[in-house]
């Protein structure tokens, strides 16, 4: 139903201000993997589902550690279905 000018018919406006456009296409799925040290022998792995900040990574792996490297890997959907 398009509106035409002048149309007063309150609950058509509220509709077609209200329609629900078509949902953007899937963002790919990554993960961030942060590897750190805090002894220089040993290391660990810290996991992030978006890009990690500085702030990020001291809050989980405290001000002490130090960042060894930061990896992103791809998933492809067919991989988490199968994960499913």
């Amino acid at each position: 139903m398009a509106l035409e000018p002048g149309d007063n018919d309150f609950i058509a406006r509220i509709r077609q201000r209200h329609q629900v456009a078509p949902a953007p296409a899937p963002k790919p799925s990554r993960t961030f993997i942060v590897k750190i040290t805090r002894d220089g022998k040993t290391t660990e792995d810290l996991f992030f589902d978006q890009a990690p900040s500085i702030g990020a990574i001291a809050g989980r792996a405290g001000t002490e550690a130090f960042v060894l490297s930061i990896d992103m890997v791809h998933h492809r959907e067919d991989e988490k279905l199968a994960a499913e």
